[in-house]
């Protein structure tokens, strides 16, 4: 396989690992293609955290890391006044400094008070371990990004959550855009991954705070909904067109002896 190629198929793995497993699928890939491949595994990683806001913890504080604070190889946080390295495997900040946030359009007060605001309506709403990030866009002096991410991981009994919102905030036009997005990952005798997003554009926004609050408490209504339809009606409607034998299925040799797998067997 070329360097190219490997580094295609490396990405495509790493990039859809399930939430809160990717040291796990490290370990794993180094196990298949030895430490010669670490540097490629680890540029894939980076790119996952980046992607998907991963939160880091820098001297005890998670910070979450994006496109819209990344400068050079380093991230910086106005809110905490600082600028780092990352582990990206080990999720950790390295080389803290301090950073002095200049901007043409926004000041840092600005930011810390939306900062605040929303970090009350995460407290009353998200439970788990919750991170936020307001950040300016750059080359975009208007615009700011707002990036909850709210993770809750449960690997002793098989399973992961991860829910993370961004949106872009028009200071100008007053628009609010963004994605949700949530996985869920079940993976005791089995692989079940749920995942489920949706895309948001509200104009004239005011209260983003309040915005923010409503959009994402739909979208969780809109979820309860949708479980409830497909435990109620769904799961039931398929459950009534399977035949009722009272008997067990014998998977083994015995499965021919069926019709089903007779015509499987005969290729029917």
């Amino acid at each position: 396989m070329s360097s190219s190629k490997f580094k295609e198929v490396v990405n495509k793995i790493i990039s859809d690992c399930p939430p809160g497993e990717l040291r796990e699928v490290y370990d794993d890939l180094i196990k298949i293609t030895s430490e010669n491949s670490k540097n490629t595994l680890l540029d894939a990683i980076e790119s996952y955290n980046v992607q998907n806001c991963i939160p880091v913890d820098v001297d005890g504080t998670f910070i979450i890391i994006s496109k819209y604070n990344k400068e050079g190889s380093k991230f910086f946080d106005p809110i905490n006044s600082v600028i780092f390295s990352v582990d990206h495997l080990g999720h950790k900040g390295l080389d803290i400094e301090p950073y002095e946030f200049i901007h043409s359009k926004l000041e840092k007060q600005q930011l810390k008070d939306l900062h605040d605001k929303l970090h009350e309506y995460l407290l009353q709403n998200f439970p788990g371990d919750v991170s936020l990030a307001v950040y300016p866009v750059p080359e975009e002096i208007s615009k700011i990004s707002i990036i909850i991410v709210s993770t809750k991981y449960n690997p002793n009994n098989f399973w992961n959550g991860h829910w993370r919102s961004s949106y872009i905030y028009d200071l100008d036009t007053k628009e609010l855009t963004g994605h949700i997005s949530t996985q869920v990952h079940y993976y005791e005798d089995g692989n079940v991954s749920f995942q489920s997003g949706k895309d948001v554009s509200q104009p004239n926004v005011v209260d983003v705070v309040s915005t923010i609050r409503d959009i994402e408490t739909s979208f969780e209504s809109d979820l309860d909904l949708s479980f409830s339809d497909l435990n109620e009606k769904q799961f039931k409607a398929l459950r009534r067109r399977l035949p009722v034998t009272r008997s067990k299925i014998n998977w083994g040799n015995a499965i021919g002896g069926y019709r089903l797998g007779k015509n499987a067997a005969e290729g029917k």
